[in-house]
């Protein structure tokens, strides 16, 4: 699962080109240069996911401030304890997959998406034992997943593409982080994790049998903001946004040491690190996908595959609008180069 630092370095030149355009992403003066008193931060959490990793890097690097914002990054190792804090109004702003971004408008219906950042396109996997040689062959056995989340979604999308049913299988709800030792002691016969757990689990003897390379563009992850702050702190937002495009071109162009100070930030081994089987967005195909004028029901498959699961899942009544999800006016501006 783990790939060289070659290849790390050449699956980041999937980030194209227009983040490097100066005008878009250089860094505004910090607001202690410009001599204004620092504001409460933007409390925003994070975790191990490496699509939320270049938020480690603007940290360490000063990204943040060098765009003019103060932001404290709450790290949760409970991913799904961010979704509480959210709700909960602990953090201002999460990033998340659709599934979640829905949820959370449920119960914060003025929220909005501002930032499409990346997509999993294989780092999401479903690890197996050693056994288990075909899909197949886990009719009766048991699968660790997520359940009501991404988890169970790309569990579902393996059975059905290979003419098996959840009923076929016996679920269960397991944390990401738990499969390695579960499938060391024959608890499971499979599991749903990423990275860097699957190059653990994989290490450990097991080995993929899915993932998300097979289901392109449906988990991709968002940035969500709290109604309040967007209203009230809009200049926040954007120097957030700008910080981001910054960390992530910054560590296409440094891999080794983005990955070291990640490590160091997550206490995590680098050598753990890898974008392989990740994309992560430029902002041009952001802008492409969120610019106004361009019809937002661009995304409605995607949506609308999270929002069917929800509903069969008897998580959610009211299926939201598209058109007041996301928010384009937080990204930055076309340059004439562009």
């Amino acid at each position: 699962m783990k790939t060289s630092a070659v290849r790390r370095a050449i699956g980041w030149l999937t980030f194209a080109a227009s983040c490097v355009l100066v005008s878009a992403c250089q860094p505004e003066p910090s607001r202690s240069d410009r001599g204004e008193e620092r504001r409460t931060p933007l409390r925003f959490s994070h975790g191990y996911w490496l699509g939320y990793f270049p938020l480690s890097i603007a940290e360490e690097k000063g990204f943040f401030d060098q765009q003019g914002v103060d932001v404290e990054l709450l790290f949760n190792p409970d991913l799904y304890g961010m979704i509480s804090d959210f709700t909960a109004g602990k953090v201002d702003g999460l990033p998340w997959t659709m599934e979640v971004v829905v949820r959370v408008l449920a119960k914060e219906p003025d929220a909005r998406v501002v930032l499409y950042s990346g997509q999993t396109a294989g780092a999401d996997v479903i690890m197996a034992r050693p056994e288990i040689e075909k899909i197949s062959d886990l009719k009766g056995k048991k699968i660790a997943a997520k359940t009501g989340a991404m988890g169970e979604m790309l569990v579902g999308e393996m059975l059905e593409r290979n003419g098996l049913a959840i009923d076929d299988v016996t679920l269960v709800n397991t944390s990401e982080t738990d499969v390695i030792p579960f499938l060391q002691n024959g608890t499971i016969q499979a599991g749903h994790t990423w990275e860097p757990y699957a190059a653990q689990a994989a290490k450990a003897g097991a080995r993929a049998i899915f993932s998300s390379k097979e289901t392109p563009g449906l988990f991709a992850d968002f940035t969500i903001f709290r109604g309040a702050v967007l209203r009230d702190r809009p200049d926040d937002i954007r120097a957030f946004i700008r910080a981001w495009f910054q960390a992530v071109e910054y560590w296409r162009a440094h891999p080794q040491e983005g990955n070291e100070i990640i490590a160091r930030a997550l206490k995590i081994p680098a050598g753990d690190i890898s974008t392989d089987g990740y994309e992560f967005f430029s902002l041009e195909e952001v802008r492409r996908k969120f610019a106004p004028g361009n019809d937002p029901t661009s995304l409605a498959p995607l949506v609308n595959k999270h929002v069917e699961f929800l509903v069969q899942d008897g998580q959610l009544g009211r299926r939201p609008d598209i058109h007041q999800i996301f928010d384009s006016s937080f990204l930055p501006p076309a340059t004439t180069r562009e």
